[in-house]
């Protein structure tokens, strides 16, 4: 009788073992089971953010590349009216070439004289900083003793804030560049342009302590991936006492070719003589080591022709693709 007791209670005891490896296993798989669920829910966010900012890059890319052909085709021939627009840029774009702002200085041929040196306005400007070449590029201006415009996007670790400052504290014009970048979000709406400029300028204004009264468009004011009408932005700026400036010159660091140092002083050599006024783009990016190798050659060549390198201020002649002063209001 003993020994049947002892057998039944090893039974349940065996039974009571099984069931709570069952219980203790299926714990263990929903815990597995979530955290690899977490683990792909947060791969995949990373990823959808990478592949944001790899859209980004290549629409701005695209719309340059663009930029930079149009240009070159128009340098080609001859023509009193400078125009700076790229094809197909939507209902603004559209009848840009007609109301492209002419501006000082006229586009020559091979046939034409170049512009006097002498009276040339080279004005350097850096588009989506601050990066971590901005130190590198303030202390080659510095030991030129020049002075350029940089077009800042919205950044607030710490190390960018300091580089908003050190930008304004060494003299130099600071511009906004709208706040993320992003095309989808600057130029969803009206109201979402406003916001994207008011989160910039407000940003700015803490760090600084100045009110930034300059702005670029993400690509430029022609550019063809607007979700909105251009003429509606513009309009907002006009009315708000806000300039955006374009560019009229590029070294060629926004396009997908890998430009060299030297190219690129040759790319913006071969297009300042042609312009009384010229607003070189180029980028303050971690990944542009070519364009800060190139700074000092391009200024020492500036400096060769005598030409005047200086910030945007209030009296700087405006470059646009698409004038402030064709929309209306």
């Amino acid at each position: 009788m003993s020994s049947n007791n002892n057998q039944g209670l090893n039974e349940r005891l065996a039974h009571k073992k099984r069931v709570q490896r069952i219980k203790t296993g299926i714990i263990l798989f929903v815990i597995t089971w979530m955290l690899v669920s977490m683990l792909i829910s947060v791969t995949l966010i990373v990823k959808v953010f990478s592949l944001q900012k790899q859209i980004d890059i290549l629409t701005e890319n695209t719309i340059k590349s663009q930029q930079v052909e149009q240009q070159e085709n128009e340098a080609a021939g001859p023509g009193e009216l400078e125009k700076y627009d790229s094809a197909g840029q939507g209902s603004v774009a559209d009848d840009a070439s007609e109301k492209a702002l002419q501006t000082e200085g006229k586009a020559s041929d091979a046939a034409d004289a170049a512009v006097k040196t002498e009276d040339m306005k080279v004005y350097l400007t850096f588009d989506d900083g601050p990066s971590a070449n901005t130190e590198r590029i303030l202390d080659i201006l510095d030991s030129y003793n020049i002075k350029a415009t940089f077009f800042v996007v919205g950044k607030e670790d710490e190390k960018s804030l300091e580089r908003y400052q050190q930008i304004v504290e060494r003299g130099h014009t600071l511009g906004m560049h709208s706040y993320s970048h992003k095309y989808n979000l600057v130029y969803e709406s009206l109201d979402s342009f406003k916001a994207d400029l008011n989160k910039i300028q407000s940003l700015l204004k803490e760090t600084t302590g100045e009110e930034c009264r300059l702005y670029r468009f993400p690509g430029g004011s022609s550019n063809q991936v607007s979700n909105t009408d251009m003429s509606e932005f513009i309009r907002y700026l006009n009315e708000a006492g806000i300039t955006y400036y374009d560019w009229n010159v590029e070294c060629g660091d926004a396009t997908d070719h890998a430009y060299t140092a030297d190219e690129m002083v040759e790319n913006v050599m071969n297009d300042v003589v042609k312009h009384s006024t010229s607003v070189v783009l180029m980028h303050d990016a971690e990944d542009k080591p070519n364009t800060v190798e190139a700074l000092p050659l391009i200024i020492e060549k500036l400096q060769g022709l005598g030409a005047q390198i200086l910030p945007i201020d209030e009296n700087a002649a405006v470059i646009q693709h698409v004038s402030a002063d064709s929309v209306e209001e």
